[in-house]
């Protein structure tokens, strides 16, 4: 007897987004794609039996199973995400997945050449997603799961309306980068019109963590989605430079970069949650997605 397969026919020939069961698609597409929306709900088997018509009495005792919608989410009305198609823990270790219930989705097999969303985008939002839920992306080859690290986006982007001055920002962010040595730059000439600053905070062994403040003439896609008011023009910008900066291009870096970048994350996130409750706006992370005040302590906290 043939085994069951864990990945749904359904999928066949396409790439597959894997998320953990329950994450809410739809607010981390509209943070690439501000317009995407359910163009066809999903629903459950209960959500589905709630909705269909009631059975006149010539029917009763012939009731089928309720069987689920598998929804399609539109990127930009015109590409479509279909899912989700539910697979358990077990079948997500037997695809190289991570060992969790999992929500799969499907991305487009062929895009339109005048879409919005192109291929590229599309790859690339996918595996941000996977990096910031926890999950991974099956190729439709199925000959590998990649399975991005969570814990490789460390830099942070506070957005606010409020500029602070290098010797006001420097007592903010000081506790938070514990055990560095962080100076300001050079004092402006005087009378010259604040455009903001940068500090450097040195490590002996983790590299350095980059405070930059500046002005922005672009934001991240995803403050469009947010009220405009609780965001600005000033970029805080904390940024983590690796001894070896080459080994944030690799898959998987060496274990001392690893170490590395544990012991410095918590002060990255904690100096943005400073910088937060100093001049408040919206924070977004490396993958381009908001990352809340407490999301912010709990970084903060795992030292």
């Amino acid at each position: 007897m043939t085994a069951p397969r864990p990945v749904s026919p359904a999928l066949d020939g396409r790439h597959v987004l894997a998320v953990p069961a329950g994450t809410d698609l739809l607010p981390l597409a509209r943070a690439w794609f501000p317009d995407a929306r359910w163009s066809r709900t999903p629903l459950s088997p209960e959500q589905a039996a709630a909705t269909r018509p009631a059975s006149g009495a010539r029917f009763r005792g012939a009731a089928t199973a309720p069987v689920p919608v598998v929804g399609a989410l539109s990127l930009d009305g015109v590409v479509e995400v279909d899912g989700p198609h539910p697979l358990d823990a077990a079948g997500a270790r037997a695809v190289g997945l991570p060992g969790q219930d999992s929500a799969l989705y499907g991305l487009p097999a062929v895009v339109a050449p005048d879409a919005a969303a192109t291929p590229g985008l599309v790859a690339g939002w996918a595996a941000a997603v996977a990096r910031r839920t926890g999950g991974g992306i099956l190729p439709a080859a199925r000959d590998r799961a990649v399975v991005p690290d969570p814990g490789s986006a460390v830099d942070l982007t506070l957005w606010s309306h409020v500029p602070l001055a290098v010797h006001d920002a420097l007592p903010v962010v000081r506790p938070a980068l514990s055990g560095s040595r962080t100076a300001p730059p050079a004092p402006a000439a005087p009378g010259a019109e604040p455009d903001g600053f940068t500090l450097t905070a040195a490590y002996e062994y983790d590299g350095e963590v980059v405070v930059r403040c500046e002005r922005s003439h672009e934001v991240p896609m995803v403050l469009s989605t947010v009220d405009p008011h609780d965001h600005g023009p000033w970029a805080y910008r904390v940024v983590w430079q690796p001894p070896d900066p080459y080994e944030l291009t690799l898959e998987t870096p060496s274990p001392l970069h690893v170490i590395a970048r544990q012991r410095v994350a918590p002060g990255v996130a904690g100096a943005v949650a400073a910088l937060l409750a100093a001049v408040g706006g919206t924070v977004v992370d490396a993958g381009g997605f908001v990352v809340g005040a407490d999301e912010l302590e709990r970084r903060a906290r795992a030292r």
